[in-house]
């Protein structure tokens, strides 16, 4: 897999959601409104339904980092989605609000068992501690991650969130510039994918997962679990979508209250 697939949803996102009329935003658009059929599209089907030209077409796949139309359309599965929605059985919402409501019940308790007051403590220390700390997920948790970014500039301590482009040269440079690094993989997926990469990086590596396989977690000083149960169990994809927001706020809510006023300074 090409690491960038894993940011793939996030980069078309950010197109669809920036750019004025272009060439990549029709692009865009027309990939995601044949989703399901991508294995058939061929460059010809986009320029001439998209309006676009050849060369639109190649230069947007290299610029989202794909040597061609082939190598970006295989990057299409069920693994880019978010929430293991691929896991899923789709239920009418009457059923889906029941059984939500109990899951995320017993994923707020799974992490309280696992998470204690004091791994928080800890955890805020280290935030505190390092001056250069990066944060890597796939785009399956980034966008959980962006407030609790925002929540800390209001501390007025700057972290960086990585999401995508995540080859050897960039995430190379991440290591240089950054002390403590957070690899979030709540299924385990991205980290088995830049497990070569992170086995060279320098720093502390803090890995946060809910995937109690143990193939992946060789190349970190420190593993935060989400549960005790493995990721498997959670057909809903509920640690990804609510339970990482729920982790980051607590450590947001502590990093806060313990070091916004003592790092304030007086002008």
């Amino acid at each position: 897999m090409n690491i960038n697939n894993l940011g793939l949803l996030n980069i078309l996102g950010e197109i669809i959601n920036e750019e004025e009329e272009s060439s990549d935003k029709a692009i865009s658009e027309f990939l995601l409104y044949n989703i399901d059929n991508i294995r058939y599209v061929t460059i010809n089907n986009i320029v001439d339904q998209a309006f676009v030209s050849h060369s639109s077409v190649r230069r947007f796949c290299n610029n989202l980092g794909y040597q061609n139309f082939s190598e970006l359309k295989s990057s299409f599965s069920d693994i880019v989605f978010p929430s293991n929605l691929h896991l899923r059985k789709f239920e009418p919402v009457e059923k889906y609000r029941v059984n939500i409501v109990n899951e995320l019940e017993n994923i707020i308790v799974g992490i309280n068992h696992v998470i204690t007051d004091d791994t928080i403590k800890y955890l805020t220390h280290l935030i505190n501690q390092y001056e250069n700390i990066a944060l890597l997920s796939a785009n399956n948790t980034s966008s959980n991650l962006l407030k609790f970014q925002q929540e800390l500039f209001y501390a007025n301590k700057i972290i960086r969130i990585v999401n995508n482009n995540f080859d050897n040269e960039f995430l190379n440079e991440v290591s240089k510039r950054s002390s403590l690094i957070f690899v979030v993989s709540v299924s385990g997926v991205f980290a088995k994918e830049i497990y070569n990469i992170m086995d060279h990086t320098k720093g502390k590596k803090v890995l946060i997962t809910a995937n109690r396989d143990e193939e992946f977690i060789k190349p970190y000083n420190e593993i935060i679990y989400l549960s005790k149960k493995d990721i498997k169990s959670d057909a809903f994809g509920l640690f990804g979508k609510y339970g990482i927001t729920y982790l980051f706020d607590l450590i947001s809510e502590h990093y806060i209250y313990e070091y916004k006023k003592r790092n304030e300074k007086i002008y």
